[in-house]
């Protein structure tokens, strides 16, 4: 079936910089992709390629999301989702499969999570995956010589529509080769190895916030160019020996992201993606202590309020690591010269974060997905799970599992919602 090509349109983006820590991002206007609602005679097959990591996947959000945009009848599509989503580490590990051993950023692999990386019989080093993303849009063997474990794509079903009607059929590729319409949803902008955080602590990630050698494991530090890879006390990504603006941790994974989004564009013949669309992940309840001040630290812990600060502007103890993150997705999103098909996933930089710290503390009473799909009317905030010094059923109340970093099936439609309010105006 003939994939449909050149579906881009200007993304206009209304470009607000922080200047208040608790200041609402200006929403980023956007226009309709013009996708068509029928593909000769049938219902446009769309299939949804979810990216990200474990956050992504509890909670089922991705399917949650496309049974409410299947539900409206308005628009008329055939929703389908695809999963390619690992666990651990992500971020530097989605731009690039394979780094050989005078790759400049061959040591950088070993910061990551060991599970996300292998090396093979010629000491190349493969981030598993990048290698299961390309396998499944090439439909190619492994390329690590079975070095890397879980690089195949999962085995799916799927339900596609041509002139004689619906039909069913299963295998990742299969079902891909038979969508009209593709298009690539990525939530996971953050590598824990490689956090972006406001580590000059102003209340604004700018040029100024590098990563600190302390944080990072020693073995991924170095360059390969003779470089120690670490000046004045932190990360010299482009290992040129210095430090400034391109090592800054928001841009340099603002570059990750727009070289992993370029790929999905167009690496992959006719089965590369049509549009791209980023978000952050929702905050995370974990009570990093050791990322408070000092002076914090014996009062940090889950459901414990804090005096909010520029640079930890929440009342809660939540991961301040991931916060930041939503400064990669500006950066990328608004850079001059963008590919007109990579586009801002929700309606305002900071969505995501807001819409699952309110679950936590106040709950959640608003919606963008219609009730009749089957979402809550109301979610619980977490807070209210805390009784008597106790966590209370943890696993359901409110919209995070009891390690407050996944999400039950309420956090799953928080998810969901937050993607479904991004994504309708451009399927308008």
């Amino acid at each position: 079936m003939p994939r449909i090509r050149a579906l881009t349109t200007t993304l206009l983006i209304a470009v607000t910089l922080l200047t208040a820590p608790l200041a609402t991002e200006a929403a980023a206007a956007r226009a309709s992709l013009g996708l068509p609602r029928e593909v000769n005679g049938h219902r446009t097959n769309v299939g949804l390629l979810i990216l990200g990591h474990s956050t992504s996947d509890q909670g089922d959000y991705p399917q949650k999301l496309a049974q409410a945009l299947n539900a409206n009848a308005a628009d008329g599509r055939n929703y389908q989702v695809f999963e390619l989503i690992t666990g651990g580490d992500g971020g530097f590990l989605w731009s690039q499969a394979k780094f050989t051993p005078t790759d400049l950023q061959f040591n950088r692999v070993a910061g990551s999570n060991v599970q996300q990386w292998c090396t093979d019989a010629q000491g190349n080093r493969w981030s598993a995956r990048r290698v299961r993303v390309d396998r499944a849009l090439s439909g190619s063997a492994d390329p690590t010589g079975g070095a890397c474990a879980n690089t195949a794509p999962a085995n799916i079903s799927c339900t596609y529509y041509d002139s004689t009607g619906a039909h069913s059929t299963s295998g990742f590729r299969t079902c891909w080769q038979r969508m009209d319409v593709t298009l690539a949803l990525i939530q996971d902008t953050t590598n824990r190895s490689w956090p972006i955080d406001d580590f000059s602590g102003d209340g604004q990630v700018t040029a100024a916030d590098l990563w600190p050698a302390s944080r990072i494991n020693d073995a991924a530090e170095p360059c390969t160019n003779g470089r120690s890879g670490v000046v004045n006390g932190s990360i010299d990504w482009t290992c040129d020996g210095a430090v400034n603006g391109a090592d800054a941790a928001h841009v340099v994974y603002a570059g990750w992201l727009e070289r992993f989004s370029l790929a999905l564009l167009n690496n992959y013949g006719a089965d590369s993606v049509d549009h791209v669309f980023v978000t952050q992940k929702p905050l995370e309840f974990g009570a990093n202590c050791p990322n408070y001040p000092v002076s914090e630290q014996a009062n940090c812990r889950l459901h414990n309020t804090r005096t909010p600060t520029a640079a930890r502007p929440f009342d809660h103890f939540y991961n301040p690591l991931v916060y930041w993150e939503w400064r990669s997705v500006q950066q990328l999103t608004t850079r001059v010269g963008l590919d007109a098909r990579i586009h801002l996933g929700e309606i305002d930089y900071r969505r995501m974060h807001l819409r699952s710290d309110d679950c936590y503390d106040v709950g959640i009473t608003t919606w963008s997905i219609p009730a009749s799909v089957g979402r809550p009317a109301s979610v619980a905030a977490d807070d209210t799970e805390f009784q008597g010094g106790q966590e209370v059923d943890a696993e359901n109340v409110g919209c995070m599992r009891a390690d407050h970093i996944h999400h039950n099936t309420n956090g799953g439609w928080l998810m969901a919602d937050v993607w479904y309010e991004g994504l309708t105006p451009y399927l308008a």
